[in-house]
């Protein structure tokens, strides 16, 4: 029951998908899958995302992330500090900024506060939640849209402002894989799940592959970069994911903290805007891959859209690998603290 529930729902996405990608919406496979998840979670339909599926999916999108960096990639590294620490403090100015608006103006307890306000990732901030006695289920609301609405707003950011379209990238040449191709790219996706399961790596079922796919591109081992089907298709999976965070929530239980995170989105993404432009203008980079680095989504969905506007996906894919990092350790002590200066 759950196979046909899930193959079902999988269908749908594609459809969904299809419909947006033709209707020229920007990554139109992956948005139209994330909103048909959220109408029917809303709808309240019995809906089922692939589970087993989307640990190999991820580690598709790190093997994806890893074939598109460039050789000497490595020459930047040392350059790109200086984004690094401007992303450290666009990250403190916005927690803080969230901090106090959800707990002033949203009435949000001071830990429930503190882990929306944590622009990271969205399973160790419920983790969090539920071990720190907060409202697991408003923090998971408040991620889900963080996520949900970055993906929407930064095509749109693109095109309004810096006159990228990507509706295009729907639109690629083929690509032909040899089976060497092949066994080189599900090597890369099978290290990431088995590093998942047996090991306690940051991020493992995304920077395993990364890692991997890129020493095997600079190498000169492999050259290999997945069908445009291949990508449309892991769209629409992180699609269905993103938007699975919405499945068991009845309309009431978004419509009470969706302002809440509206705010927090309009603050984090306020911020990253105008720190990329800043950065952008004493020619620290390029305004673009800054928003896709600092904008407050995932590290999957960032990079896929990096990908698709043809930006430096080392580049954004360090910088969210860092902040989500950044995220993980600084949580705990945080909530320790306010856990003890709780009225």
């Amino acid at each position: 029951m759950q196979i046909a529930r899930a193959s079902l729902t999988l269908l749908a996405a594609l459809a969904a998908g299809w419909a947006c990608a033709k209707a020229g919406v920007p990554l139109g496979w992956l948005v139209g899958a994330k909103l048909a998840m959220v109408l029917a979670g809303l709808l309240r339909l019995p809906a089922a995302q692939p589970v087993a599926l989307m640990p190999w999916v991820k580690g598709a999108v790190g093997a994806m992330l890893g074939a598109s960096i460039p050789v000497g990639v490595l020459g930047h590294l040392a350059g790109w500090w200086p984004t690094i620490l401007a992303m450290f403090a666009v990250m403190a100015l916005a927690g803080a900024l969230n901090f106090r608006i959800l707990s002033t103006r949203f009435g949000f307890g001071r830990m429930d506060a503190a882990l929306c306000a944590m622009p990271g990732g969205i399973t160790e901030m419920i983790i969090l939640g539920e071990q720190s006695g907060g409202d697991a289920r408003r923090v998971a609301i408040v991620h889900a849209v963080r996520i949900a609405l970055s993906i929407l707003a930064i095509p749109l950011l693109a095109q309004g402002i810096f006159g990228i379209a990507i509706a295009s990238a729907d639109r690629l040449p083929p690509v032909h894989m040899t089976m060497p191709d092949w066994g080189w790219f599900l090597l890369c996706v099978a290290a990431g799940v088995a590093a998942d399961r047996w090991t306690r790596l940051p991020v493992p079922l995304v920077t395993v592959p990364l890692a991997l796919s890129a020493a095997l591109h600079l190498g000169a081992i492999s050259a290999f970069h997945v069908p445009p089907e291949v990508s449309r298709m892991v769209q629409v999976m992180i699609g269905v994911n993103v938007g699975a965070r919405f499945l068991g929530f009845a309309l009431r239980d978004l419509a009470a903290v969706a302002l809440a995170a509206l705010s927090v989105v309009a603050v984090q993404l306020s911020l990253a805007l105008g720190a990329a432009l800043a950065l952008a203008r004493i020619g620290a980079g390029d305004a673009l891959a800054l928003l896709l680095a600092y904008a407050p989504g995932g590290l999957a969905e960032m990079s896929l859209i990096a990908i698709a506007m043809g930006r430096e996906t080392a580049f954004v894919a360090l910088h969210h690998i860092i902040r989500v990092l950044c995220a993980l350790f600084a949580a705990p002590p945080l909530l320790t603290i306010l856990g003890k200066t709780e009225p």
